[in-house]
């Protein structure tokens, strides 16, 4: 935290001076020029400079303007930095004359932040569109409030030099506001012009130049008439087509393969936006941050959004325009609602190089928009959502990364490897925990080498050299195969952390929380300690050390992986397990299989054979989705947990199905088991009486909330402990987060949810480190 100084602590009558050293997200951000305002006007004579802390200023002066100097430090800082600490010392008085920015000086260790990307300021988007601006219409400018960081930063300090602006010099009249220290643009290190900054062109699905007076309006007919355009941005690429355009969003989702997951879409302001969704005020807030992500919003069924943008779920991925590139797309009123999706073929990185762009997009775009400043870190970009009157992370990107969070314990350096899906390795030292990009799944080649690029990036940047690497219990994960190569190429040690545990030490530690909660650890899929597929768990915690005090019971899961594309298998498992028949009429309508498949899965279950056995809450979601819905097969992850919640977003809370609660035997460590074939049987029983899914979702809803809430009294009972924590991708769910936190609350508990890291697997890196760090306390 920032060191509170009040200014009656100076004294008058005497000249003082004073080293300030200030961490935090401080570079990159105006805070140089900022501080030379603020000197300059309590009459302080001294210097500022980076370096890799920080900053450090020396002022000189009257001793109550320094304490003034300090206290409005804190209070008027520019809106892109954070101040995270600040340290004050004497020295001795030297009689200098005025204030001073100083070269940049690289000296130990970092301990500074590179600032995220911003949006777009309201400064810059006025001179964008003034005629008589002399940057008028010009796709690449900024200022010390706005544009590309994370993405164009090598290293730090943060200066030109170590950015991909180095290539372009800065003509007399962009030098001249780089060096005016009353200008907005002191010291902004993408300061460019039309004159000496990066340009845009287009070109051909085959690489040949076109010729266009104005390459932006060119681009614009193209969009709309229906073609796919490869848009390069500030994180990689997109593919972008019409969004009031079925034809156009069919054409772009068979050249990208993908064919059921919802687009995002990018609307020209917030009214616009508000035509589309039924937004809240949170979300209109969360759209408009600097960080621009995109929003997961009620869509408005008279909009005229194609239905194949989002099929099947009634929430749209809704952001605004972050770039002047962006603004000057949506200049023309035709432009009022573009998919704007990463380009890429589906699960691999987004495309960010020039070349890389016509090699792995060619069959896809039908134009490439195209310039010419290199993007020096993929970053796809940031999705949020409103959970809980909160904004929760789904996808940690662009406009979040590369800022800290921090941990309730100091740690030694150490490298968290993360997940398989969702990737997001973590670097921690100190108390602060720095997140990779989304990288994706590491199934993919791509994904592979994008893992290394970044982890060797993010480790330079901030000089984290782990001593440690922290990973997950699965074997069969290729994050955990990582973390041995790099435990075994560096000769570090290895900390192997278990998957619900880490999401839980993740909710604890974004909390603050350092004593013991029962966590709600409930996903799709986690290696337990017995070797089995957990995921319905209730765990007593502290950040280095867990207890299972109950889960849901253990079901088949034929075919293993294979039940997670394929629902039916799922429903297949719970009909064998609640000893009801698949062959039957019913059976066979709820599977929509053929009896030979139907046959098969019986004889496997029967016999063990490729049928591990699973306590996952997610596949309870797949399996009702199959009954309620009809949903046999999936086109991506969770899709049919997303639908099954998507049904019944209109519908009023109902009467819980039933769930059991076997009780264990806790004084001996014998969990107790959540039995949901009750509740397995009552919704089979609702659907064959044609019960509306709408109705049955409801229904299933409360049960599963209604069993987690009873079950954490049992262990509230058993142990004293009186916080929850809540984790895992089922959090994203809004119906079941909503349920199970007014449940808890309305039986005396404090509950904890994820706010800066996402309770998916895109937060189990900071857990992991979280727990590693605790881990390595205890053994101190």
């Amino acid at each position: 935290m920032a060191k509170e100084i009040r200014p009656e602590q100076g004294v008058r009558g005497t000249v003082r001076r004073s080293r300030v050293w200030v961490t935090g997200v401080v570079q990159g951000v105006g805070f140089r020029p900022f501080v030379y305002r603020l000197a300059t006007d309590e009459s302080l004579a001294g210097l500022i400079g980076n370096d890799t802390e920080g900053v450090t200023i020396e002022v000189e002066g009257d001793p109550a303007r320094i304490a003034r100097f300090l206290a409005r430090l804190q209070v008027n800082m520019p809106p892109m930095a954070r101040i995270d600490h600040i340290a004050v010392s004497e020295l001795a008085a030297t009689g200098e004359r005025g204030f001073q920015i100083v070269a940049s000086q690289v000296k130990g260790k970092v301990s500074t932040g590179i600032p995220a990307d911003a949006a777009t300021c309201a400064d810059c988007l006025r001179e964008l569109f003034d005629p008589l601006d002399r940057r008028y219409r010009y796709p690449f400018l900024n200022c010390t409030n706005c544009g590309p960081r994370f993405t164009i930063t090598r290293r730090i300090p943060y200066d030109r030099a170590q950015t991909s602006m180095a290539q372009f010099a800065m003509c007399a009249a962009c030098q001249a506001e780089y060096d005016d220290p009353l200008s907005r643009r002191f010291h902004a290190q993408p300061n460019a012009c039309n004159d000496c900054g990066p340009r845009v062109w287009l070109e051909t699905a085959e690489g040949r130049a076109v010729k266009a007076e104005d390459p932006i309006a060119s681009a614009i007919e193209r969009l709309a008439v229906g073609e796919v355009l490869a848009i390069k941005g500030l994180g990689g690429f997109h593919l972008s087509v019409d969004a009031t355009s079925d034809a156009a969003v069919q054409k772009l989702r068979a050249g990208k393969r993908r064919s059921g997951k919802p687009l995002a879409v990018m609307v020209r302001d917030v009214a616009h936006a508000r035509e589309l969704c039924a937004l809240t005020t949170a979300e209109e807030v969360l759209l408009q941050t600097p960080a621009r992500p995109i929003v997961l919003a009620r869509a408005r069924p008279e909009s005229r959004i194609a239905a194949s943008v989002a099929p099947g779920i009634p929430w749209l991925g809704i952001f605004l325009p972050y770039t002047p590139l962006q603004h000057l797309l949506f200049a023309d009123s035709r432009m009022r609602v573009l998919v704007m999706t990463s380009a890429n073929l589906s699960d691999e990185p987004i495309a960010i190089d020039n070349e890389e762009a016509r090699a792995r997009l060619v069959g896809i775009a039908d134009l490439f928009v195209m310039h010419d400043r290199s993007i020096l870190q993929r970053c796809d970009d940031s999705v949020m959502a409103i959970v809980e009157d909160g904004p929760q992370v789904i996808r940690r990107a662009r406009g979040y990364v590369p800022l800290g969070v921090t941990l309730p314990l100091a740690t030694e350096p150490l490298l968290a490897v993360g997940g398989h899906l969702k990737n997001v390795f973590a670097l921690a030292r100190g108390q602060r925990v720095y997140q990779s990009q989304h990288l994706g799944d590491l199934e993919d080649p791509l994904a592979l080498n994008f893992f290394r690029e970044s982890l060797d990036h993010l480790a330079r940047t901030f000089e984290v050299n782990p001593k440690y690497v922290a990973h997950d219990l699965h074997p069969a994960y290729l994050s955990t195969s990582l973390a041995r190569e790099w435990a075994a190429e560096h000769e570090l040690p290895l900390f192997g952390v278990q998957h619900h545990h880490a999401h839980i030490a993740g909710c604890m530690a974004e909390n603050g929380l350092d004593e013991p909660v029962i966590g709600l650890a409930l996903d799709g899929t986690g290696y337990g300690t017995d070797g089995r597929i957990w995921g319905g768990e209730i765990l007593i915690c502290t950040l280095d050390q867990f207890e299972r005090f109950a889960h849901l019971e253990y079901v088949p899961m034929p075919g293993g992986d294979a039940a997670v594309k394929e629902p039916w298998r799922m429903a297949a498992g719970y009909l064998h397990a609640a000893g009801m028949a698949l062959d039957d009429c019913d059976g066979m309508k709820f599977l929509g299989a053929t009896a030979q498949q139907v046959k098969l899965l019986a004889t496997m279950m029967e016999r063990g054979v490729n049928t591990p056995h699973t306590s996952s809450l997610g596949r309870l979601f797949d399996a009702v989705a199959v009954v309620a819905l009809g949903r046999h097969h999936v086109a991506y992850e969770a899709q049919a947990a997303i639908e099954l919640e998507g049904c019944a977003v209109d519908e009023a809370d109902a009467v819980a199905y039933p769930m059991d609660l076997l009780h264990g035997d806790w004084p001996r460590r014998k969990s107790m088991r959540i039995s949901a074939i009750p509740l397995w049987r009552a919704v089979v029983e609702d659907a064959r009486h044609g019960e509306r899914a709408a109705r049955i979702s409801a229904r299933f809803h409360a049960g599963v909330a209604a069993a987690f809430v009873n079950a954490a009294v049992e262990a509230r009972v058993a142990t004293g402990v009186r916080r929850v924590a809540l984790s895992g991708g089922c959090m994203h769910n809004r119906r079941l987060a909503r349920l199970l936190r007014a449940g808890l609350a309305n039986v005396g508990f404090e509950v904890f949810l994820h706010r800066q890291v996402s309770p998916g697997d895109g937060g189990l890196s900071y857990g992991q480190a979280a727990v590693a760090a605790a881990m390595l306390r205890a053994q101190a």
